[in-house]
């Protein structure tokens, strides 16, 4: 079976990456022999017309591409104008379509126009016209003559054959500002191997790689698209995988320059210039053990075309509850009906809708406007009362509205975000007492905010220009709650104006790349500093140091420091007040487990935090041709006022908050206030180290070693793109066709480990300081695992790929269990994740595949493989009821299949 290859930018799935552009050329008018004939034409005869090859960026074409492309042809050539191609390797991507292929005079007029022959014509490598102004500097360096004519070319540009100057630029399209340079790299062909949907199944699948040790943890990584700002994460989270070109991992300090903290990691993800899909999406899980059984349905429409893109998506998904009774979790003696009155996981149903569509306003400038609205219902059950089960149901819906625009000043580059957010939460809880009456907790949370973020060269230094990023901010935030409990009402009203300004600059030092190249390599110095004045907190001051080394191209080193005030969030200081009755506790202190009334919401008198975060990473490539890369960071933070969730009961903590805890007469534990406080001081010291590898899976011929390539899903999808193209053909029982098959393939393996120095909390002043290493714990599963470890490993080939997820954690204990020798021990456990996946097109059929296989994928996903849970045992290896291992994971072994569609 013969494959396609051809496409100026890429390649059919699994097809040769050959890209080249030929153009029909007349001989020269000469009495010389013409190429290819071995004799001269007649006299008074125009010369044949002979098909010429070249790359995309005018170098000869390996003679194994040319031979087989004047075979192809040996009866016929293309029309004037058609373009094949192979990508040239520039700068590490590869070249996109010419604007207008089938026209022969892209400069910009019409063939046989007035343009003079004498005036150069100037374009970008894709075709497209040039920015003015550096348009205007180029007609003016070039007013007397053209490359090779008058003078030499200027760095970056060349003289094409037909005239034309063509310009590139040293930075691929979509790269970040500044001059960091990236942890990890995906091509398109590399992120196919992870079988994700989109961008948000992207991110949860290198999220190892992703993660940050630094900041307040929680958060996900800064997302930028194409180099740029986006309002918020859902405004790309549904682009699909396949419109992806390349996507670059950042350290955290890229993050200053685009106005946020210091404590994320940046992923800038850039799309193709063109491309445009339909996709429906079925999928169905279900846990090994039964219950809990859920169905989603998605579709998504795309269409990007240079700077437009719209987008339209819809999900809906139903998940069943999942009770005790289904996981045979053990009940209190003589109360074993219980388990039938209580969820696990509560009934969920949520239907949502996303849109996005953004273009160019004016000349330089480009808006996006993003909408998004999510409504989110759940039902369980908290056992039972005095007349029957207990009754919880919630509510929420949340609405978006964001917008970004981006334009340019000059040699500066600046960007307006704005979002308004909307949510309202509801809840009803039956009351225990069996009167009939529903507790009621409502909350409505609403914030607008607007950022202009300015950033761009200052002046230029020997070392390179001096750069600066000026970030203004405004918040506008009200948050109302309210609880009722019988006679008792309680409100809150809470709002909170923010103003905030920041500065970062990047001072270069030394510069490998300049005329008086520096021996040390590059060496830049970063400075930042933030103010914000919130009107509920005060003044908080945020300020860092650090620098930036490469001493040479393989080894990155980043160091940095950072002083930092936070401010609890509005939720942390008056969500509603909310009383979960028969909330099951282990009390440590009397070693039994009880159902209390626990209470949780906003408390108002905390805060705010003071943390000093010290960096040192290390980024290694040891190996120039091979996608090898090594990691290290060390990363050590110091938090007073640290603010936390409340923490278990201990025998230490009751000593330092003993009026949070509520005591019967005889000492029995029944009620706990469970809302948020502020400990005197936290210290932590970590390690991070991570190894990432990826090659073929198999040998790739010389010649194709370094194409770039792009993936489409059907010969139709490859004619919409490039209408004006031929294609070729090469035997995928030859060495080139099998080259190709390699080329689209990939093994890839990720390993990293956490390994924590200290973790360590003073709970007040005065208190003894909890060792979370060595038996001390604040969170209901034991103290700090000392070593985490994230393993995986996947492959894909021919259309069929797998992805392997193994993450393992050290054990740990809580020492003073029930007295000075008792001890709960939390053991080491490992989970493992399987992903199968198959593009079906691909793998039968491919060009000749039937239209309803075409671009579809079925894919089947074993979470939990071994189905392990975590398991705790006191001294005696006894499980407290509160620990059974369904509690800690309800769901076990889960399977899920999915059948996703491209039309």
């Amino acid at each position: 079976m013969k494959t396609k290859f051809a496409l100026l930018a890429g390649v059919v799935a699994g097809m040769a990456p050959c890209a080249l552009m030929a153009q029909q050329v007349p001989a020269p008018a000469t009495g010389r022999p013409s190429p290819g004939t071995g004799e001269a034409p007649p006299p008074g005869e125009t010369p044949p017309k002979k098909l010429q090859f070249r790359g995309a960026d005018g170098k000869p074409l390996p003679p194994e591409i040319q031979k087989l492309l004047e075979e192809q042809f040996k009866n016929g050539v293309p029309a004037s104008g058609t373009v094949l191609t192979l990508p040239a390797a520039k700068d590490g991507q590869a070249p996109t379509p010419p604007a207008d292929t089938a026209n022969p005079n892209p400069g910009g007029t019409a063939p046989g126009g007035p343009a003079g022959p004498n005036k150069p014509q100037f374009r970008s490598l894709d075709g497209k016209p040039l920015p003015p102004e550096i348009l205007r500097q180029l007609e003016e360096q070039f007013k007397d003559g053209v490359p090779g004519e008058k003078g030499a070319a200027p760095r970056g540009a060349a003289r094409a054959s037909n005239g034309d100057v063509v310009v590139s630029s040293s930075r691929p399209r979509g790269s970040v500002v500044g001059n960091i340079p990236p942890e990890r790299s995906f091509s398109q062909v590399d992120l196919r191997a992870f079988g994700a949907d989109n961008i948000g199944a992207l991110l949860e699948a290198i999220s190892s790689q992703t993660s940050s040790n630094r900041g307040r943890g929680g958060g996900g990584p800064v997302t930028l698209l194409n180099g740029k700002r986006v309002s918020d994460f859902s405004e790309i989270a549904r682009i699909p995988s396949e419109a992806i070109e390349r996507m670059e991992i950042f350290p955290e300090e890229l993050a200053l320059k685009y106005g946020y903290r210091a404590d994320q990691k940046v992923v800038n993800i850039v799309t193709f210039q063109r491309f445009r899909s339909k996709i429906g999406q079925l999928a169905f899980v279900t846990p090994g053990e039964g219950g809990r059984e859920s169905g989603v349905a998605n579709g998504d429409l795309l269409a990007i075309n240079g700077d437009t893109r719209m987008s339209l998506g819809a999900t809906y998904n139903r998940a069943a509850a999942l009770l005790e009774s289904e996981r045979d979790v053990r009940q209190f003696a003589g109360m074993p009906e219980l388990a039938r009155f209580r969820t696990l996981l509560p009934e969920s149903e949520q239907f949502g809708l996303n849109g996005v569509i953004s273009g160019p306003l004016l000349q330089d400038v480009a808006a996006t406007l993003n909408g998004r609205f999510d409504v989110t219902q759940s039902d369980g059950l908290l056992g039972l009362g005095l007349t029957g089960p207990i009754r919880r149901a919630t509510d929420r819906t949340f609405g978006h509205l964001g917008t970004t625009i981006n334009g340019r000043v000059g040699r500066w580059q600046w960007t307006v975000t704005s979002n308004y957010d909307h949510i309202d939460n509801k809840v009803l809880t039956d009351a225990i007492d069996g009167s009939g009456r529903r507790d009621l907790s409502l909350s409505t949370d609403r914030l607008a905010n607007a950022d202009f973020l300015f950033s761009g060269p200052v002046f230029s230094l020997p070392g390179g220009p001096l750069t600066a990023s000026v970030r203004l901010g405004a918040d506008f935030r009200d948050f109302t709650s309210r609880a009722t409990f019988g006679a008792t009402d309680v409100r809150a009203d809470l709002s909170r104006d923010r103003g905030a300004a920041q500065i970062d600059i990047d001072l270069p030092i030394l510069n490998r790349a300049e005329n008086q190249a520096s021996p040390l390599g590059n060496l830049s110095l970063n400075a930042n500093a933030a103010v914000e004045r919130l009107s509920d907190a005060g003044t908080l001051r945020t300020y860092g140091y650090g620098l930036s080394w490469s001493p040479v191209p393989a080894i990155n080193i980043v160091a940095s420091a950072t002083q930092e005030e936070g401010a609890p969030t509005l939720e942390q200081l008056g969500g509603p007040l909310l009383v979960t009755p028969n909330s099951r506790t282990f009390d440590f202190l009397r070693r039994e487990v009880v159902d209390i009334a626990r209470v949780s919401g906003g408390n108002a008198l905390l805060r705010t935090d003071d943390r000093e975060t010290v960096r040192f990473g290390l980024n290694v490539h040891p190996l120039a041709k091979t996608d090898l890369s090594l990691s290290f960071d060390y990363v050590s933070t110091r938090i007073e006022n640290p603010i936390a969730p409340f923490p278990i009961l201990t025998a230490q903590i009751e000593a330092a908050f003993p009026e949070r805890f509520a005591r019967d007469a005889q000492a029995r534990l029944v009620g706990i206030d469970g809302r948020p406080v502020n400990f005197a001081e936290a210290n932590r010291d970590q390690i991070r180290w991570g190894i990432n590898f990826t090659r073929p899976l198999g040998e790739v011929p010389a010649i194709l070693r370094d194409a770039r390539v792009r993936v489409f899903n059907s010969e139709a999808d490859v004619r919409r793109a490039f209408p004006n193209a031929v294609l070729a053909q090469a035997d995928s029982s030859s060495a080139l066709g099998r080259g190709a098959a390699n080329l689209t393939s990939r093994l890839f393996l990720s390993l990293y480990h956490n390994w924590y120095l200290e973790d360590s909390i003073r709970l007040r002043n005065g208190a003894p300081t909890l060792d979370l290493l060595t038996g001390g714990a604040v969170d209901f599963l034991g103290g700090r695992r000392q070593h985490e470890i994230e393993f995986q490993a996947g492959a894909f080939k021919k259309g069929f790929g797998a992805r392997l997820t193994a993450t393992w954690r050290s054990g740990t204990e809580i020492r003073g269990f029930g007295g000075p020798d008792g001890v709960l021990r939390f053991n080491d456990y490992a989970v493992v994740n399987l992903n199968l996946f198959a593009n079906l097109g691909e793998r039968y059929g491919t060009s000749h595949a039937p239209g309803w296989l075409k671009g579809m994928r079925a894919t089947l996903g074993v979470t939990n493989l071994f189905n392990t849970r975590p398991q705790v045992r006191d001294e005696t290896g006894a499980t407290p009821i509160s620990y059974q291992p369904a509690y800690l994971d309800p769901l076990g072994r889960t399977l899920t299949f999915n059948l996703r569609k491209v039309f």
